[in-house]
């Protein structure tokens, strides 16, 4: 009898030392804060992954910086720090020069769910240069989303342009340029920097979505937010993958990691849009001054994306990208595409997500192996 549970025992203790063997942990990297509206939405994803391959695969996830910066993120996954993070491009301008690049269309960007279908369908399938960027970090580009507008958050009430002459504004990519043409001083700072430089009086405003109000804490330092959009930003990626630890996983789990991200996807642009509408109900009741400026700034605003695309594209040669035009088509082609699919099939949640998995996250191979 011992020697029978002995061997039962044995045996146990094998299978689930096999089982842990063949356990995949993907560790990804975030600069989030950990208020961050997208964090439980990440967490959601993960969790749907490892049920699907039925724990085979799991998430070790690290927020607000806890593991990389942001700068330091795209350097980390690449070197296996981090199997995968959250990239965005603007922290390191000379290595990702592609990605700055499209963040200089972000002006534009005043649709957030046909940006989110054009940004992902663009980046997997329609920008050469874009899939040979991420190949730089030895990562696989998997999905991201497009953010609701940017607004200004300042710490006081500015309404004319005479008011931004000489004011202190976070500026990045093109709102670098939009600052300037408002005779303010664009700063180069994370949008986590942002809340400090705010509480210390280093910027007068910053740049970000409605929620960052409560999601960036930009609440406490900016009592005033200007509502005419400014269009929301395009760069970055929110899931990718390293090669090493793509080519790690079976065609099944590699199928687990695809079929979940339009959900993924769609939650977070869906929880940004209502974090927005949720943000100002809220901190109205607690002192925010949510107004439009004078009509002069929305008209210089206008004035500004008119006569800017030539300097984008400008701008594109002196990144380095080859064919800055040939994206510039690929995105007005896309955003054709998407306005088209969003009308004539409606834009619920349950459609938009739909749509993404048909028209480009179900197209990714998953038989093939990376690098």
């Amino acid at each position: 009898m011992k020697k029978l549970l002995l061997a039962l025992s044995l045996g146990a203790t094998i299978a689930a030392t096999a089982a842990a063997a063949d356990t995949k942990k993907i560790v990804y990297a975030s600069y989030l804060s950990p208020q961050h509206i997208t964090n439980p939405v990440m967490q959601e994803y993960f969790a749907a992954v490892t049920e699907q391959t039925g724990g085979s695969v799991t998430f070790e996830s690290h927020v607000g910086g806890a593991l990389l910066s942001g700068r330091d993120i795209p350097g980390g996954v690449r070197d296996g720090l981090a199997d995968a993070g959250y990239f965005v491009g603007s922290y390191i301008p000379s290595e990702m020069p592609v990605d700055n690049f499209i963040a200089e269309f972000s002006l534009w960007n005043d649709e957030p769910l046909v940006m989110t279908g054009v940004l992902n369908e663009l980046v997997l399938f329609k920008c050469p240069e874009c899939v040979e960027e991420y190949a730089k970090f030895n990562t696989q580009f998997l999905a991201t989303y497009a953010l609701t507008p940017y607004v200004y958050h300042c710490r006081s009430e500015l309404s004319t342009l005479a008011d931004f002459s000489g004011k202190r504004v976070r500026g990045i990519a093109a709102y670098a340029d939009l600052a300037r043409a408002l005779n303010a001083a664009p700063v180069n700072v994370s949008p986590d920097e942002a809340y400090e430089a705010l509480d210390r009086g280093v910027i007068d405003c910053a740049l970000h979505s409605i929620a960052a109000q409560k999601a960036r804490s930009y609440g406490e330092a900016a009592k005033f937010v200007i509502l005419d959009p400014l269009g929301g930003f395009l760069g970055a990626s929110t899931f990718n993958l390293r090669f090493d630890k793509w080519n790690e996983l079976t065609v099944e789990e590699r199928d687990a990691i695809r079929d979940n991200l339009a959900a993924m996807v769609t939650s977070a642009i869906f929880n940004y849009i209502k974090e927005d509408e949720d943000v100002i109900e809220a901190y109205t009741k607690s002192g925010t001054k949510f107004y439009n400026a004078a009509p002069e700034f929305a008209a210089k605003i206008e004035d500004f994306k008119s006569t800017y695309l030539p300097t984008v594209l400008e701008k594109g040669k002196t990144l380095g990208v080859k064919d800055p035009e040939a994206i510039a088509n690929a995105i007005t082609e896309l955003t054709d595409k998407w306005r088209k699919l969003l009308e004539e099939n409606g834009s619920d949640r349950e459609t938009f997500q739909r749509l993404l998995h048909e028209e480009i996250f179900s197209k990714i191979d998953t038989s093939a192996e990376r690098g």
